[in-house]
């Protein structure tokens, strides 16, 4: 099948289902496209950023914008910081621009060759150091990326993406948004956040008695269990990291895990847990000397042999395009004291005792020397013992039973425990925010976070080795509300970047203590000048109340 944007400018079909049902036709969402491109051609930049939670409201905002001929920016959050940074290079958010009273009467788009190839998406990702990288993709290149997932997955003509992976991100923009737009098919509105409501939206679809697919993310699918049942649903995509071999079996539904990066786009699938990786219909590969993964493609930001970082076995088989296997990251090869350390063998070994679930290993830099640091997580029965007896017990009898498993240089020295590995907006392991967990720690672990039009989710987690718990009290460490003020302070202002100091508070309410290892929901929403908050745990309040903030555009 074709796949094709201009193949359905005039559907009448669904493109997008609200989540009250109603339905968003193709032809209307084109006709929303033309009337804000018209309204966005007028603004004086050339370039803008682009964050919208709504799923269709971003859709109509992307086309809108390269059709009115701007360059698009896809940031990986919008926190202060990079706002004002963005709008240091004259970069701001784009929004919805207000509509003319007149809606266009015909359908007049040529989204010609020419058009699919000077149209410019740049897309964000933290790359081997941690530093954002900002990667270029034509509307070209991501059509044939499109056209590729259609060679390769049979779906039917009729089938409903729904996803708990952030549009924002290269794998969710294709699977969830393009790849509908371009092949006749429709979306859900709304990103979900937990397996529950995947199961629940899907229930409430059966009236349309189509059969759908969900797009995710391992770390969302880690939290599955067996009473939780998809569907209709034809299969489950999953991206951003290694899917763990538990997983499947808990999932009534076939799991397709995707590799591929923003670099390259995707490179291959798989439908089983040690499976050999499949590239994609149109991805050709090869291996360096160093048995380093090089793919080239239509679809990848350069048309050249790119180099992954990769390190991969190549296996010959009938009927099948070179499938290879992984065998890990080439640039996680670490020198250390003249010794040369894989840092994912090292991770290999730490999960295999009995108290370790997950882990990630890294380096640090400690007075003019490198020592390996590790952050894991662990069985229930583990966090149990730790809370029992200290750290620096606890700790040392990991590295014991490590002994005979690795040479004394390569057992991590320094060490932090947490409920679940930290995660970025695109649900991906947050490696560069791993670091600042062997820092002074002045605010709880963000584990994971959500953001909504005027609110914003995190999962927090409160760390021993916090400082507020450092002196109050000795042997019964309790979070004091003074601090919890502050880091309330710290996240509004990073969420909304015109907030500039807090001046005042409203029905501040403490109802319960904050002890380590407490893993909190805080919720925040504004309304003007003013943030609300609840932390709550285990759906019991421990705090709320409201903060009111001086703002830019406030007199001094």
């Amino acid at each position: 099948m074709l796949c094709h944007f201009q193949n359905h400018l005039h559907s009448l079909k669904p493109l997008c289902i609200q989540p009250d049902l109603s339905q968003i036709r193709f032809q209307d969402f084109w006709q929303d496209v033309i009337q804000q491109s018209h309204a966005i051609e007028s603004l004086a930049q050339d370039s803008w950023a682009l964050w919208e939670a709504d799923s269709y409201q971003f859709l109509v905002l992307l086309f809108a914008a390269l059709l009115a001929r701007k360059q698009v920016l896809l940031p990986p959050n919008r926190v202060s910081d990079l706002e004002k940074e963005l709008a240091e290079q004259n970069i701001f958010f784009l929004q919805r621009q207000p509509a003319p009273f007149q809606k266009p009467q015909n359908i007049e788009l040529n989204l010609n060759d020419a058009f699919l190839t000077q149209a410019q998406v740049y897309f964000y990702t933290s790359g081997s150091t941690g530093q954002p990288k900002k990667i270029p993709r034509s509307l070209r290149q991501l059509l044939n990326e499109v056209q590729g997932l259609d060679s390769s997955f049979q779906l039917p003509e009729q089938a409903i993406a729904i996803a708990t992976v952030s549009h924002q991100h290269i794998y969710g923009l294709l699977f969830k948004l393009l790849w509908p737009l371009a092949s006749g098919r429709c979306f859900y509105q709304a990103q979900l956040a937990f397996p529950e409501e995947v199961a629940d939206i899907q229930k409430k679809l059966t009236v349309f008695k189509i059969d759908n697919y969900v797009v995710s993310s391992p770390a969302l699918l880690k939290r599955w269990t067996r009473d939780v049942l998809l569907q209709d649903c034809l299969t489950v995509y999953s991206s951003g990291g290694k899917l763990e071999s538990a997983i499947r079996p808990d999932v009534n539904s076939p799991i397709t895990e995707v590799f591929g990066s923003s670099e390259t786009g995707g490179i291959a699938h798989r439908q089983q847990d040690e499976a050999l990786w499949i590239p994609f219909a149109n991805v050709d590969i090869q291996a360096t000397e160093q048995q380093e993964l090089q793919v080239k493609t239509s679809h990848a930001f350069s048309a050249d042999w790119i180099l992954t970082g990769d390190k991969v076995e190549l296996v010959e088989a009938d009927n099948l395009k070179s499938p290879f296997r992984l065998l890990g990251r080439l640039d996680r090869i670490v020198k250390l004291e003249e010794k040369r350390l894989s840092l994912d063998a090292i991770e290999q070994k730490i999960v295999g005792l009995d108290d370790i679930v997950q882990c990630h290993v890294l380096i640090l830099e400690r007075e003019h020397r490198q020592i390996l640091a590790c952050v894991a997580v662990l069985s229930e029965q583990a966090k149990l013992a730790l809370q029992q007896s200290t750290k620096a017990q606890f700790v040392a009898a990991i590295k014991a039973q490590l002994k005979t498993k690795l040479e004394s240089i390569a057992i991590p020295r320094q060490w932090r425990f947490l409920t679940q590995l930290p995660q970025n907006a695109q649900s991906k392991l947050n490696k560069h925010y791993m670091k600042s967990l062997f820092q002074s720690m002045l605010l709880p672990i963000v584990l994971e976070q959500q953001n909504e039009p005027d609110q914003v989710l995190y999962r927090l987690e409160f760390s021993p080795e916090l400082e507020g718990f450092k002196g109050h009290f000795p042997g019964h460490p309790i979070f004091p509300g003074v601090g919890q003020i502050g880091f309330i302070q710290h996240f509004a202002r990073q969420n909304w970047a015109d907030l500039e100091w807090c001046n005042g508070f409203e029905q501040l309410k403490f109802q319960d203590l904050i002890q380590p290892y407490m893993v909190l929901q805080l919720k925040m929403s504004r309304k003007l000048h003013k943030v609300s908050f609840e932390l709550t745990h285990a759906e019991q309040t421990l705090a709320s109340g409201r903060l009111l903030f001086h703002t830019q555009n406030d007199p001094i």
